[in-house]
């Protein structure tokens, strides 16, 4: 059987539980996400990308899904319509 190791790290608390209850949602134990991405690691001999690239513009994320929604809507949809819909079943 393989040596075992042991990984103590520290972080704010309220990351901890907020990543463990996305972790819980899924499912996965957080020594079993920590051995995932150490085993990718081991894998590809690089950090997944995903994990610490930062957009050059943080509103090009938004601006591709926006222009991905471009003729999503019927030419008939009203924003305004929708907006008064929105705030009537509010009370408003």
């Amino acid at each position: 059987m393989a040596q075992l190791g042991t990984l103590n790290v520290r972080m704010p608390e309220s990351l901890k539980r907020h990543g463990c209850e996305v972790l819980d949602a899924q499912g996965v134990s957080t020594s079993e996400a920590v051995r995932a991405l150490f085993q990718y690691l081991e894998r590809e001999q690089s950090l997944p990308s995903q994990l610490f690239a930062q957009p050059e513009d943080p509103v090009d994320p938004r601006r591709e899904i926006l222009r991905s929604l471009v003729g999503v809507l019927p030419a008939e949809y009203s924003l305004a319509d929708a907006r008064r819909d929105r705030l009537a079943a509010k009370g408003l």
